[in-house]
């Protein structure tokens, strides 16, 4: 019986990666990167494990309800105890409230760029195609903001000096 072989590497988009990732790789091409969705798995089997693991005083989450060790709570929640206030998240809820923002905001902009596109087709078909360039080139920047997880820049217009 052959052995068992991990799957080769799947191929991303530079928008599957943070933006230190990215710039990581471009400087060095062979640095070890990895994807938002297994740090972010990472992350929270770190946060299962230090939740089952740690000791100490017990804190109830703001958002589950439930009532855990201060190991399952980052230092920068256990810091926003206030006095009759519940107002700490523990890791697991923290993670999960990240996890569906970046969702949301993916869905946000594929919504939006078919909202660009429409308005140009509808400009460009009733003969305002310089209407409708604009609209397509905002289309084709979020395109690639998206594809590639860069954010386009407007650059200053070039002028040309006199001598």
């Amino acid at each position: 019986m052959p052995k068992y072989s991990p799957p080769p590497y799947q191929r991303l988009v530079a928008g599957e990666f943070s933006r230190k990732m990215v710039e990581a790789w471009q400087a060095d091409d062979k640095a070890p990167i990895t994807c938002k969705k297994c740090t972010l798995q990472k992350e929270e089997a770190k946060a299962r494990e230090v939740n089952e693991s740690a000791e100490g005083e017990a804190l109830v989450c703001s958002i589950c309800k439930k009532e855990q060790p201060s190991g399952a709570y980052s230092n920068k929640q256990l810091r926003k105890d206030v006095v009759g206030k519940n107002l700490q998240k523990c890791k697991e809820c923290v993670f999960a409230a990240e996890k569906a923002q970046r969702e949301n905001a993916s869905t946000n902009k594929e919504a939006k760029l078919k909202e660009l596109r429409a308005k140009a087709e509808e400009l460009e078909k009733s003969g305002e195609k310089i209407k409708a360039m604009k609209f397509f080139t905002e289309a084709a920047s979020l395109e690639a903001e998206i594809h590639s997880g860069i954010k386009a820049t407007k650059s200053k217009p070039f002028v040309k000096r006199r001598r």
